[in-house]
Formats: structure tokens, sequence, C-alpha cells
């Protein structure tokens, strides 16, 4: 075929906008920002190496949010006001400010003093931007207060605190100079590319490394240069490109876009060296869809990102990819409005007022408003729920979970909803009668709150279900083991699906270890490291003399790669705890007495370390130091039942039941779906001789928990204690004579 001057002209200009690209680039990125990791292997070549062959691509990127994830302060980088802006939080006054070419911040510090720090980075871009400063050592962190991106209209154009309701001083564990705000940790993989941790155990600091700031091509593609090696020798290399090719598959998309965009656990920190990409339960595993993060229902709460509720969708399962909807360049949306829900979904079915019930050209009209459901984080960051899933208003009012109808119709109730859609569906059936599927809420709140059937609605939905996120997060429910949840769990240990295995793992983990580790054993050499981990912290203390010697070879392999898991998170005071909690586990007392000092050394406010290193002083029977512990804990987090159940258990060790007793009423209060919080509670009043009331709440908790073993046990001996002494235990008075009657009275009908 004959190619004229319109194709030369096409291609000088194609080439051009590379050149061009690239020069932007070099100009914009200051000399020795960047700290260049490399290897003898494929390494990192720079998003401008890719401009070459795809301008266009890079084009697009340049004006991205995955580009601008991090920068050097410069004029252009900065959103922020640093004209001496002033802004006031609570009694702290804070200053931003520009002195020559740097931008600069004065606020306070972790000694409670004003500081003036230099604007290392930027983090973020639309809707909001932070600010990072380098406290030394390596140590990155976030400062508190963002930059409202937003146009003004909308609100935006303004200075804000991340925690504007709470008071945020140095104590408090939220302080930006603290762990939990940490970027080395808590942000540094997502906002660079090419990102390692590389903590120092015997300094503290850090050297961080990345060859590139901001989410570049290599981010999702992977190290380059083997690839540009061989195009640049017009070398067909299969392998060199497969990284590429790869993110054209459903799996590959959720690794790669699910490695950030979700709230998940880092596994193993992978190197440029090792030309792998990101792949789930390899080198990263997503938090289950679980009541607390999540609703019960696997609704988004929390901030937990997106890949956790596309894992739950019927989408995910039918192999759509992220870049169906979103451009995988710009990160936009290929489509506005419902025109993004019909490149698949038939117009004349879905957009309707028969589909969807709505005036067309309303909020209710839009597909989102029913199906991704927003709520706002970090302020002004609104996120959609990514499940795709039917609203269900008549689950609302048992489950305590949100729904779109109320959230638009908010002078209505869940029932006047759930009512609503009842009709509506059966207008369209002709009047016909209508079931709706069983959901994850439905069996992960039956298995919490320990419901009579429990055990068959969540063996049903797990047999029914498909969807190894869900069926995993279902499993994990379980808080109370039962022959019926054991026999379940023992079946999907054979599942193929890893997750599915996790959420097993997490229920028979439940039961003592000598009996649990015959059955997890096999798991030790499974080919997830997610299972191995998830077993060897399950399996760790067996009695390795009651073991075949391949069965100590592998428990032992499996150790050994859990240890170096949490060695790889030693800045981090929650790792450390486990590495204790592993030591003592295998009898290294001394081991593990060091680790927990190491972990409050790291973040003297974690309240697992704080919790854990007092058990640690209550097994080896030293109360005093368990309870300066529990003590500072309960000044950090005075919202934590936690806390107050194990405070409350050390003053019934000291016999202080007076000072007890509140301790384990605040617990159960505060927990209110922990059966065992109730019951303890209970136990402490019987105890005490607070007669009446230790009935009172077995009998609410067996309403509550009607399958709960100890607490049925325990009324029922307390009611024949109470028959067998003429009920002479404790001050009574004539009501309390009737309700203690009528309690007893309906638990020997009960057992009956």
């Amino acid at each position: 075929m004959h190619r004229g001057p319109r194709w030369l002209a096409r291609t000088l200009l194609v080439l051009a906008i590379g050149a061009g690209a690239i020069a932007w680039y070099w100009l914009n990125t200051p000399t020795g920002s960047i700290k260049v990791q490399t290897s003898d292997s494929a390494r990192f070549a720079g998003s401008p190496a890719c401009a070459v062959c795809h301008p266009s691509q890079y084009s697009q990127w340049l004006a991205s949010n995955h580009r601008h994830a991090m920068e050097i302060p410069t004029a252009e980088s900065v959103l922020g006001d640093f004209n001496d802006a002033e802004f006031r939080y609570f009694d702290q006054k804070t200053r931003f400010f520009k002195k020559g070419e740097s931008f600069h911040v004065t606020t306070q510090n972790q000694q409670g003093k004003d500081e003036t720090f230099t604007v290392a980075y930027t983090l973020g871009y639309r809707p909001l931007q932070q600010y990072l400063v380098d406290l030394g050592g390596g140590r990155i962190q976030a400062l508190p207060f963002a930059w409202d991106n937003r146009d003004r209209k909308d609100g935006g154009q303004r200075w804000f605190h991340l925690y504007p309701r709470e008071n945020v001083t140095p104590g408090n564990p939220l302080f930006w100079t603290r762990p939990l705000q940490n970027w080395n940790h808590m942000c540094g993989d997502c906002h660079t590319t090419g990102f390692t941790k590389n903590f120092s155990e015997g300094s503290g600091g850090f050297d961080s490394r990345w060859s590139e700031i901001g989410n570049g091509c290599e981010s999702c593609h992977g190290a380059g240069s083997e690839h540009i090696e061989a195009r640049q020798a017009a070398k067909v290399r299969p392998e060199a490109d497969a990284s590429i090719a790869a993110l054209r598959t459903p799996q590959s998309q959720i690794d790669q876009c699910g490695a950030c965009h979700a709230r998940r656990i880092r596994l193993h920190e992978t190197r440029s060296s090792e030309r792998m990409l990101e792949t789930m339960l390899q080198t990263w595993r997503p938090q289950l869809p679980q009541d607390g993060l999540y609703f019960v229902d696997g609704q988004i709460r929390e901030e937990v990102f997106e890949i956790g509720s596309f894992l739950q969708s019927k989408m995910a399962s039918k192999g759509v990819l992220c870049t169906d909807c979103h451009d995988p360049h710009t990160a936009h949306l290929k489509a506005e409005g419902n025109a993004l829900c019909t490149q698949c979904h038939a117009v004349e079915k879905f957009d309707s007022t028969e589909h969807h019930a709505h005036p067309a050209g309303t909020p209710g009209a839009q597909c989102v408003q029913c199906h991704m459901p927003e709520r706002i984080y970090m302020i002004v960051d609104s996120r959609r729920d990514h499940r795709f899933a039917i609203p269900r208003p008549d689950l609302s009012d048992t489950l305590g979970t949100p729904n779109p109808c109320v959230n638009c119709h908010r002078n209505r109730t869940n029932s006047w909803a759930a009512e609503a859609v009842r009709k509506w569906v059966m207008a369209r059936n002709g009047g016909a009668t209508y079931s709706l599927p069983p959901t994850l809420g439905s069996a992960a709140w039956q298995a919490i709150h320990e419901q009579t059937s429990a055990a068959e609605t969540l063996r049903n939905f797990v047999s029914n279900s498909a969807n190894p996120i869900v069926k995993a997060a279902a499993l994990a429910s379980v808080r109370t083991l039962t022959l019926e949840s054991l026999s379940l769990a023992q079946a999907q240990l054979r599942a193929t699906e890893p997750l599915v295995k996790m959420g097993a793992i997490q229920v028979i983990g439940t039961l003592p270890l000598p009996q649990r580790a015959p059955l997890l054993m096999d798991l030790l050499r499974d080919p997830s490291r997610a299972v191995r981990l998830e077993t060897a912290s399950s399996l760790a203390g067996v009695d390795k003399g009651t073991l075949t010697t391949v069965q100590r070879e592998s428990l032992d392999a499996a150790v050994t790669e859990y240890r170096q898991w949490l060695s790889q998170d030693g800045d981090r005071a929650e790792a450390l705890t486990s590495l204790a909690g592993l030591q003592a586990a295998e009898g290294d007392v001394a081991s593990a007495r060091s680790s927990f000092e190491r972990a409050l050394q790291r973040d003297e406010t974690s309240l697992v370390a704080l919790l854990n290193y007092a058990d640690f002083h209550r097994a080896q029977g030293d109360d005093v130091a368990a309870e300066r512990l529990l003590t500072r804990a309960s000044a950090l987090y005075p919202e934590a039942a936690s806390v107050h159940h194990a405070l409350g258990l050390l003053r019934v060790r000291q016999k202080q039941t007076d000072e007890a007793i509140p301790e384990l009423a605040r617990a159960a209060q505060l927990s209110p779906a922990n059966s065992n919080y109730a019951f303890v509670y209970a136990v402490g009043l019987y105890s005490t001789g607070q007669v009446t009331t230790a009935l009172s709440v077995l009998d609410r908790a067996r309403a509550q928990f009607p399958t709960n073993v100890q607490i049925q046990t325990a009324l029922q001996a307390y009611c024949a204690d109470q028959r067998d002494n003429g009920g002479q235990r404790g001050r009574r008075t004539a009501a309390d004579d009737r309700t203690r009657a009528s309690i007893c009275s309906a638990s020997i009908g009960a057992k009956r």
C-alpha cells in the first residue's frame, strides 16, 4: 500500500508529541528528586521512555490523577494557599507560607510546640491535596491539613483538617507525627512507582526507594527495560511483553488495580529484580468485607476503597474489567451518566422508567444512585460502592445497614421503602409473588448473633454462592464455634479458591491448638502465600513431637516465611506484636518480651500492642505490669470495649469487684454484638450478689444469642442455684422475686 504525505505528516506529529512530552517531563522534574531503584534484571526505565512509542497514552497520563499522586513541590504542583494563610484548629493556629521557592508550614510538633516544617512532597491532587514532610531518618509524615481542590461554588478552595470534630493532640494515636500517618508504610507504595520501604531495624529509620514519583506507566505494566530494549533491537521477545499483555485479563487487572485500590495487607515487598507484577494473595490480600470495616452486608463503611466491593459483584465474576468503565490512562470514566452502564446493558430495558421506577432525568433514574451508593471520605472525597448490588431496604432494620432508597427519600422509613419496592416488583410481575436471593448480610448477621437458623443459613449461602470473597466473609463471621459451623469450615478447606480457605481457617482457628493442628496441617504447603501465612499464624506453637517428619518440615518452612513477613514491617507495632505472639507460642518468653518492648517503642499508643502485652504479663503472673498497660490503653481508647473487658477481668483477679463490674458493664454496652462480654458481665454480677441484674442480663443475652451454650448453661445453673437455696442469694425485694421467677420459669421452659 502506498503511503503518501498525510501518513508522513501524522507520523511526524506523533513523534513531535512524544519528544515534547519527554522534554516537558524532564524540565518539570527537579534534578535529584528521584531515588532510582535499579537491579541487574528488568529495570524501571521511567515513564518518558514509554512516550517515544506511546505518545498518545503518555499525553493522557500526564493530566491524570495517577501522574499527580505525589510530586516535588513547585508553583505548578502545589495547589494549596501558601500566601501566608492561617488555619485554626481548636486552639491551635497553623500557618502556610513560602520562602523563596520552598513551601513551609508552622504547626504543632510531637512535643506540643510550634515548629516550622518544609514541605517535601505533595500527596494527591483531586479532590484534595495533602503535604508531606521529612522528619529525619527518611521518615516521611503526612500533615493533617489538606487543601480542598474543588471549585469554590462546591465548597472548595479552602484548608481543612482531616479530623475536624476531634481535637487530635500530640498524645493521640492519630496525631500527624505518629505511625498511623507515616507515609513510608501507609502511602509510599501506592503514590510512587517501583517502591520499596527499606526500614532499618538497627537505626529505626527508612531508606525508602522508588523509581518515579507518582504512578507512572510501570506502576501498572511493571519494570519496562527489557520491553524497551527488545523494541529498540527490533526483536520479538514474548516474555518482555508479558506484563503489558497480562493487563488485558480480568485477574491481572484485579491484581494491579487492586494492589492500591483496596483495603489490603501487603504480603511481600516486590522489587524490580522480580519481574512479576503485583498478584493478589501472593503479594497482597484484601481485607474481607466483614462487619466493622464494611457493613455486615458488604457495603462500604470505613475507608476500604473499591476492589473489596468489586470482588463481591456479579460483574467481577462475569469477567468485567476495570478498564471497561475507566480509561486506563486518564482514569476518567469512559462515559457520563447512564451511558456508562448502557455500554453493556440494553438502553430500552434498563435505562427506562419500567426498570428504575423514577421519572427520566431525575437523580433516582441514574443507575449509580441505586446500585452504587456513595459515601464521603476524608471530608470531601466521594466514593461509590462497587458491589453493583440490588438495594435491600427490607433488610436494613434487621441488619442495621443503609440503603439507597432512604438515602434519597430522607423523610421515609426502611419499612416504607421495602413495601414500595415490593409493590413495584409485583406490579412488574403481573401481581405474582417473588423471592430475593440470600445475601451475605443475612448469613453473616445470623452467624454473628448466634441465631437458631444461623447454621442452616450459612451452609445454604456458602454452598450456593460462587463468589469467593463473599463466601470467605460469611465463614469468617462465625463468632462461636458449633459442630455445624466446624463441619462446614472443614469442607471449605478443600476449596479451590484461596480466599475461601482463609475464611475457613479463621473459623477453625478458634479451636484449641491440639484440635486444629491436624485439620490445618496440609495447608502449610498451599500454593497461595496468603493461605500459608494464615495457617502458620494459626499453628504457631504446636507440639512438634506429635508431627511426622514431613509435617515438621512444612511447619518450619511456613513459620519461617511468616516470621520473614512480620520482619519486613519491623516499623509497625502491629507486626512486632504478632512476632511477639509467635515467640511466646514457641516458648521463647525472653524474645517475646523484647518484641513487645520494641513494638511500644515504635508506637506507645498502639492498642493491639498494649492489650497483647498486658495479656502476656497476665500469663506470666505479673498483674502489676498488666495494669500499667491497660490503664494507659483506657486513657487512649476510652470507647474500646476490649480495653474495658480486659480491665474488668484484671480487677476480678485483684478481687476489686466494685471496680470490675462497671468495666465489664461498659464493655458489654460498647460491643452489644459480643456474646462473651455479656456472659462475663453476668457472671461478675452474680458472683457479687447482684442476682436479679445478672439474671436479667443473661435473659436478654439468651434472646439476642439464642444458640449460645454458655449463656444458656449459666442461666439454668443460676436458676437452679436460686431454687436450691430458696432464692436467698443476694438482697432482694418482692419485685426481684417476681423478676427472678419469670426469668427462671422461661429458662426451664426453654431447657425442656
